[in-house]
């Protein structure tokens, strides 16, 4: 299996970046072939530009986003690692879909109807947030969630989305997190 992991996260002494290594163990472990794109240190620009020069149906065939697009094509499996912010994606990753994820390539329209072309792939959603998993579920509705999972990756046609949340990542302790980087490690190691 080809699998692409889209990782979003500034810090590299972060709990994100922690996930990111036992991600990569996992994989090259169970034998999978991986490419991981550091948004951060790709110093990505997550700005959408279209203009008189740029159309927007232009977007498809961008140079400056032809590698993404190309590495995204190739993986059969995704996996996005970010913490949450402001109960979304951070801005960098937003940008990614933006610019990446566009008209010709992720999707399309039949008349009104929109059309996948991301079929056949599968994700994995790895993410942080500091609330508690009670507050995201019954007072935000896993907002965050639901917008990942069906407004942007089930929109473009990938319909096999799991998630794994870690809650209230703020007040944890060292032994939490160190249960979730090996229940996280199992999933990848033995699950994928």
């Amino acid at each position: 299996m080809i699998v692409l992991i889209i990782y979003a996260h500034p810090n590299p002494k972060s709990f994100n970046a922690a996930i990111l290594k036992e991600v990569e163990r996992g994989l090259y472990e169970a034998g999978h072939t991986y490419a991981v794109i550091d948004l951060y240190k790709d110093n990505f620009d997550p700005v959408l530009v279209y203009n008189d020069k740029i159309r927007r149906s232009d977007l498809k065939n961008h140079p400056e986003t032809a590698h993404y697009r190309e590495l995204v094509r190739q993986a059969d499996h995704l996996i996005f690692i970010y913490p949450v912010w402001w109960y979304g994606v951070p801005a960098i990753l937003k940008g990614f879909f933006d610019r990446v994820f566009v008209s010709g390539f992720a999707y399309r329209y039949d008349g009104m109807v929109p059309k996948g072309l991301l079929k056949g792939k599968s994700a994995w959603v790895v993410y942080t947030i500091d609330s508690p998993g009670w507050y995201i579920r019954l007072v935000r509705r896993s907002a965050e969630w639901v917008v990942i999972r069906d407004a942007i990756l089930k929109f473009c046609g990938i319909r096999k989305v799991k998630r794994f949340m870690f809650a209230g990542v703020k007040r944890s302790s060292l032994k939490r997190r160190q249960r979730w980087l090996a229940y996280l490690y199992h999933q990848v190691r033995f699950g994928l």
